[in-house]
């Protein structure tokens, strides 16, 4: 079903509508984060699990990986860091949740199961650029606890006010 509703850019938004005929997406807020990550890590990691043979799921897989690197990965001031913006309503959304700290994982079991023997160098370089930062989202905290998101304004990162917690996350270490 998903391969069948599946945008252009390959970016999933958040909803699906599933009381027609055929479902359908609902809204137009596209997120690694919360509420979104599940699609892109399974698209991956079922293809691998099924012994490569269901080449539509690594097919999604690429062309949802070709769209987060167009219009979510972003790189932040002065520091330079990476990270992957939501996308609401076609304006991007500058925060990066905690959750989305799976990329890293995910974009290098990406690249070494290339089946085109790539092992694909962009795949590689931002897998470690958006771990780098989600270290460093532990790193600069007075408590060496990461918040459940930051927000990218000003000087690279700051902790909002509403997200200065932590829900013991295993993301960034399975990167």
């Amino acid at each position: 079903i998903m391969k069948d509703i599946m945008p252009a850019d390959g970016l999933m938004p958040l909803y699906v509508r599933n009381n027609q005929a055929k479902p359908s997406f609902s809204n137009n807020k596209i997120s690694l984060g919360a509420m979104g990550d599940s699609i892109y890590e399974y698209m991956l990691k079922m293809w691998l699990q099924g012994g490569k043979k269901e080449e539509w799921l690594r097919d999604m897989y690429d062309q949802s990986m070709q769209g987060v690197h167009d219009k979510l990965l972003q790189k932040s001031t002065p520091s330079g860091l990476t990270y992957f913006a939501d996308l609401n309503g076609g304006r991007l959304d500058r925060k990066m949740d905690h959750l989305v700290c799976f990329m890293g994982g995910l974009l290098a079991i990406g690249a070494v199961t290339d089946p085109q023997g790539f092992h694909s160098p962009r795949a590689m370089a931002t897998a470690k650029a958006v771990t780098y930062t989600c270290y460093q989202m532990y790193a600069r905290m007075e408590t060496g606890i990461s918040p459940e998101y930051v927000d990218f304004r000003g000087d690279d990162f700051e902790v909002p006010a509403r997200a200065p917690y932590y829900i013991l996350r295993p993301e960034t270490v399975e990167s």
